[in-house]
This record gives structure tokens, sequence and C-alpha cells, in this order.
């Protein structure tokens, strides 16, 4: 294998279904992985009695913009349903880039 070869797209989901629905995530959440947690999260959206989604960030190596447009998107879908979203176990380097981007002041983080 060369230098040239592209990199492999990683992002593991594990969602727990219910009315609060758990999605933790693993690898990174880049461009080519975004589309995986908005597709998890919007099944979530659609489903009825889904009262609040947690992302478990502990598994998360790296993020960068489209996974915080990702945040963003959730959260203002959920709101319009009366649901909320938490970010859970983020790590140093992701509660800064939240707390650097202003995110931290609008989704829950715990």
């Amino acid at each position: 294998m060369d230098d040239d070869t592209p990199r492999r797209a990683l992002l593991d989901l594990d969602v727990d279904a219910g009315t609060t629905t758990i999605i933790r995530l693993g690898g990174d959440l880049d461009p080519a992985t975004a589309p995986l947690l908005e597709q998890a999260v919007q099944q979530a959206v659609d489903t009825a009695g889904v009262d609040r989604v947690v992302l478990d960030l502990g598994g998360l190596a790296f993020i960068d913009s489209s996974g915080l447009r990702v945040f963003v998107t959730a959260r203002q879908a959920l709101s319009e349903r009366g649901a909320t979203l938490l970010l859970r176990n983020p790590s140093a380097n992701t509660k800064r880039l939240l707390d650097i981007t202003g995110l931290g002041e609008i989704i829950s983080v715990d």
C-alpha cells in the first residue's frame, strides 16, 4: 500500500433506541462519515416517542466542522419536535472546540 492510498472512512455507531435514544460514536466524524450520523439522528427524530437523543462522544477520535454541523442540525430538528439533544463524554479537545465555537452554550454537554 503506497502513501497515496485514500484513508477509509471510519465511524462506528452503536444505537440504543428508546424514548431516550443513545448513539455512541467511535472513530472519526468528518465529511466522509458525517452522513452516517445524520442518518442515525434523523431516524431518531422521525421515531414517535423519542424525547431525547444522547450522542456519546467518548469513542470519538476526531471531529471537524462537518461533525459540528451535524450537531447543530440535530439540535434544530429535535427542538422543532419538542425533543432535546445532549452531548455526553466529549474529549478535552472536543469540549474545547464546542466552547470556541459557542456550541457548548446552545447544546447541552455532559
